[in-house]
């Protein structure tokens, strides 16, 4: 990917061109050994950093006029710190094995950099130029280019939302993860919808059903007459769907039960979305036996006189909390319409935000997301707008 994109972006094989050392990693364009001063009058040498801007596998020009430096504070030739250029006090890590040290900040004359050339230049030229009076011939143009031997990634293309936003650090947690999505109505289209934004390894779909007309008004997305006319698979449609984005979807297009529960051997996590009470029975026991932790998913929805009044429900299980789920009013395994959460009725804001929860409860779990208080079941009840946790690991409320 990141010699795919310099090839394709001229501002980027220029830099390579004229000998800077330059790299992509993690959705940032680095450029290492920028000769700089520190407070000693040392000639130093650090790594500039800037997000990217892209259009799919090209640049476009710089939104802003910041990038970050990896190295100690930058210094006058007389020993006066570039406090005016460089922000002190600003350490990050940005993932991916990249930590900053402070915010540099440098507005061109006319207002913006016109491509990325001009932007790193523009900063390596205002660090070293200092450097330069006290060693002449020193320079950031090494001739040497550090791009990865192997460059793998599950994105068709390079994720610039979480180097956008500095939390790389963050993301990262979820890498390599082998996550199943077992159900693909309208709960677990939205779980994909987001895990397929995560940098997870892998995501096995398995659902038997056809993606019919009135599952287009239940799932992300605004499918075609030709799309409802194919008669797809749920697991066809939205697989064709999100591999474009997403390289490491594997679909099954089968229910999930002992026969097949051995394509669970390999998952980091499983999400469950079925409203079959029996059938999440029998999936819960294969999950439990794997000694996985999972998320079980429920909406349920009833009429009154003034309206559809209702809850989504959220139920997870894991290592330190697992035996809640066989209470039924955590996760009904009965014939379905017997519970609440068993009702039939579904209407799209509640699967979104069904799957919302379940995926930040995910994120939770894997340290995306701070979790102070672990809570392995939740409920949000529609007609007071609350959301009400509940059980914690050592019995807490």
């Amino acid at each position: 990917m990141s010699r795919q994109l310099i090839s394709l972006s001229p501002d980027l094989q220029r830099l390579v061109d004229e000998g800077y050392d330059v790299s992509i990693e993690g959705g940032y364009l680095i450029l290492r050994d920028v000769p700089y001063l520190d407070a000693r009058r040392r000639v130093c040498r650090g790594a500039l950093v800037s997000g990217l801007d892209l259009a799919g596998d090209r640049t476009v020009p710089p939104r802003d006029h910041t990038a970050y430096l990896a190295g100690s504070m930058p210094h006058t030739a007389d020993g006066r710190p570039l406090s005016r250029m460089a922000h002190a006090r600003f350490r990050r890590d940005l993932g991916h094995g990249i930590v900053v040290e402070h915010m540099l900040c440098s507005r061109p004359f006319d207002g913006e950099f016109p491509d990325f050339h001009a932007k790193m230049v523009t900063f390596v030229e205002q660090l070293s130029a200092h450097a330069k009076m006290l060693e002449p011939n020193v320079t950031a143009r090494t001739g040497q280019v550090m791009l990865p031997e192997r460059e793998r990634s599950c994105f068709a293309y390079l994720d610039t939302g979480s180097a956008r936003h500095g939390i790389g650090a963050f993301t990262s947690r979820l890498e390599g993860l082998s996550v199943a999505i077992v159900g693909l109505g309208g709960t677990g289209s939205y779980i994909l919808d987001q895990i397929a934004k995560c940098p997870v390894a892998r995501i096995h779909l398995f659902d038997d059903d056809r993606f019919d007309q009135h599952n287009a008004f239940r799932s992300p997305g605004a499918p075609s007459l030709d799309d409802l006319r194919a008669r797809l698979t749920k697991v066809g449609h939205l697989a064709s769907i999100y591999s474009r984005m997403h390289t490491g979807i594997i679909g099954h297009e089968a229910k999930l039960g002992p026969n097949n529960a051995h394509l669970l051997d390999h998952a980091d996590f499983v999400f469950v979305a079925i409203d079959v009470g029996v059938s999440r029975r029998i999936i819960v026991e294969q999950i439990e036996r794997r000694g996985l932790p999972f998320i079980d998913t429920g909406v349920g929805l009833e009429a009154t006189d003034k309206g559809l009044t209702g809850a989504v429900r959220v139920t997870t299980s894991t290592e330190h909390m697992r035996e809640h789920v066989r209470d039924s009013a955590r996760i009904p395994m009965a014939a379905a319409g017997e519970h609440i959460y068993g009702s039939t009725a579904q209407v799209s804001d509640m699967n979104m935000l069904a799957a919302a929860l379940a995926v930040i409860r995910f994120k939770k779990h894997f340290g995306f997301y701070l979790d102070l208080e672990r809570e392995h079941h939740s409920v949000f009840q529609m007609d007071g707008a609350q959301l009400i946790n509940d059980d914690r690991p050592g019995g807490g409320l």
